[in-house]
């Protein structure tokens, strides 16, 4: 009976621990149709959907005013990006909702706590605008999708995002 009792535990606690890094995710990333930056990062952010689609959902959140359905729409197809949903944030609610800053600027939500657990670039691929980086690239987006999963969470100081600006838009809430 002892055995059987340790048996039930050891499965609980493999249970418990695989579901940690189970985590479900909303992915938002900021961009501009005409930033070359955000341009440039298609690759990386089709390499972090492909790997992490499973469990987060992926946003291209358009904040600039001339974006529409169909600009938004376009950039997605041109780049590859069929597993992303277009959102657009012409008064900039969610910009400045999730305090960002540039285009493309990464922000992770846990989808229930509303928890942020990154804030950032999508890769170190620039240095600063129209500053590339020489040697290898990494996708940092991948990298703390990665670690999500794995149970750990990323913490802040994180690596600031580097592109173009986003012009604040006045409003009268």
């Amino acid at each position: 009976m002892n055995q059987l009792k340790l048996i039930v535990f050891l499965a609980f606690i493999f249970t418990s621990s695989c579901l940690l890094g189970q985590r479900e995710y909303d992915v938002y990333v900021f961009v501009a149709e005409e930033c070359p930056i955000s341009i440039y990062m298609a690759k990386p952010l089709r390499e972090a959907a492909k790997s992490h689609g499973k469990n987060a959902d992926f946003y291209a959140v358009f904040p600039v005013a001339t974006s529409n359905s169909a600009t938004a729409n376009e950039f997605l197809t041109k780049y590859e990006l069929s597993d992303w949903q277009a959102k657009l944030d012409p008064t900039h609610a969610l910009t400045r909702q999730l305090e960002v800053k540039v285009t493309p600027e990464v922000v992770i939500v846990d989808r229930t706590s509303r928890q942020i657990y990154y804030r950032g670039r999508v890769s170190n691929a620039y240095a600063a605008p129209g500053k590339m980086r020489h040697g290898e690239r990494t996708n940092e987006l991948r990298t703390m999708l990665r670690r999500l999963e794995e149970g750990h969470t990323p913490t802040a100081p994180w690596p600031a995002a580097v592109g173009c600006f986003i012009t604040a838009v006045n409003n009268e809430d």
